[in-house]
């Protein structure tokens, strides 16, 4: 029997309910949610079953009636990916618990979903505000702490800031890649004709040293055929990222093409049936589409210029298919900025529970955003007058 904690917050008429089994609430939760709201069941069970995530559901009740809903996921900071003096604190603890676990990190709660930008860990109801439930949720999870076991809670990209913070912390320099679309671009040729000389030349050839690749779109037998494949050609990527919370299944692509249908679209980029790289293009209701997860072979990386190749292949097909904006998440800020992508700043906010923990993270964001900021620069790779 999964646990189940309802507590009432201290001298409030808000009240919460913890459950780790999102089966056994699922049709009460999802009653509050709008028409296909990415917190539906469906898309957290498909987390659930093809990821490493471990899911926590929070039920908020207003005087009594259920007004919200809150998704939290839980994933491990590993010791080599947080500041050096969080890091030398942690290794105390860790040498405390290496009888009970092979691994140490910090457990963080992230109330989103680290999967996919733009998609908020909560909704209420009933004229709830998010400043107004999270300043009580915070007194409710710490009473929790060693239920759940956490170092700190995540609030990740809030659709606007936070008119009060209390007791989080603002993470400002957050940044995601995003691209707007002109409308009279018709062709992948339209953009190129608007770029200047040095960029067009550029685009160019890259573009040519990708035309032996076949580019198409894989069917659900290629999927199940590729499968193996694709997770390997992903991990080549998840590897030389600096941050690495959560694995992916096997089965994760296939699975999600089930629930998203004709919103997704997965294309391989072949060589004599061999699959080089892929790429995964998500369509959203306000005509954004999202370059998702992809997967290289960087030994074939540097003759076809695979990762390049991927960003313009995702471009062409968000003009052809007429979308607003191109989005493009937060790695590699100079190769987006040079296609035409510009920043776009997150309202991600975070908490700690010590204070160590909260000091050693605020040095850590202001190195690592030093050194992102020294990489790249806002650029636009357009020639004079073009606007977009």
């Amino acid at each position: 029997m999964f646990g189940i904690f309802k507590r009432k917050s201290k001298n409030t008429a808000f009240s919460f309910s913890h459950h780790l089994a999102l089966s056994e609430i699922e049709e009460s939760w999802n009653t509050l949610l709008p028409t296909n709201h990415h917190l539906k069941s469906h898309n957290l069970h498909f987390l659930e079953q093809n990821t490493s995530i471990q899911g926590h559901y929070i039920k908020v009740f207003k005087n009594g009636e259920f007004s919200g809903n809150i998704y939290l996921q839980k994933v491990k900071v590993p010791i080599n990916n947080i500041g050096y003096s969080l890091k030398n604190f942690q290794k105390l603890e860790c040498v405390i618990n290496s009888i009970k676990s092979v691994s140490c990190g910090l457990d963080f709660l992230v109330c989103g979903n680290i999967y996919r930008p733009n998609q908020e860990g909560y909704y209420f109801s009933n004229g709830l505000t998010k400043e107004s439930v999270f300043e009580e949720f915070i007194s409710y999870i710490e009473d929790l702490e060693k239920e759940i076991g956490f170092a700190g809670i995540l609030i990740k990209e809030c659709n606007s800031p936070l008119a009060r913070e209390g007791k989080f912390t603002p993470i400002k320099q957050d940044v995601s890649m995003e691209m707007t679309l002109n409308s009279d671009w018709l062709t992948i040729g339209d953009y190129v004709g608007d770029l200047d000389k040095k960029y067009r030349k550029r685009f160019l050839k890259i573009h040519e040293s990708g035309e032996e690749l076949e580019k198409r779109e894989l069917s659900y037998n290629e999927l199940f055929t590729f499968q193996n494949k694709m997770l390997e050609l992903y991990n080549q990527v998840y590897s030389n990222q600096e941050f690495q919370l959560t694995d992916i299944l096997e089965s994760y692509f296939i699975n999600l093409k089930k629930v998203l249908g004709e919103k997704l679209k997965i294309y391989g980029f072949i060589k004599n049936e061999e699959l080089l790289a892929f790429s995964t293009h998500i369509y959203n209701e306000k005509q954004q589409m999202e370059i998702h997860y992809i997967g290289l072979n960087y030994e074939w990386n540097k003759k076809y210029n695979l990762y390049f190749n991927i960003l313009q292949f995702g471009l062409e097909k968000a003009i052809m298919d007429r979308q607003k904006s191109l989005e493009l998440g937060r790695t590699a800020h100079v190769a987006k900025a040079s296609l035409g992508a510009k920043p776009t700043p997150n309202f991600n906010y975070v908490y700690f529970k010590k204070h160590i923990y909260s000091w050693s993270f605020q040095l850590f964001l202001r190195k690592m955003y030093r050194n992102i900021e020294s990489e790249w620069q806002t650029r636009s790779p357009f020639a004079a007058g073009v606007q977009t």
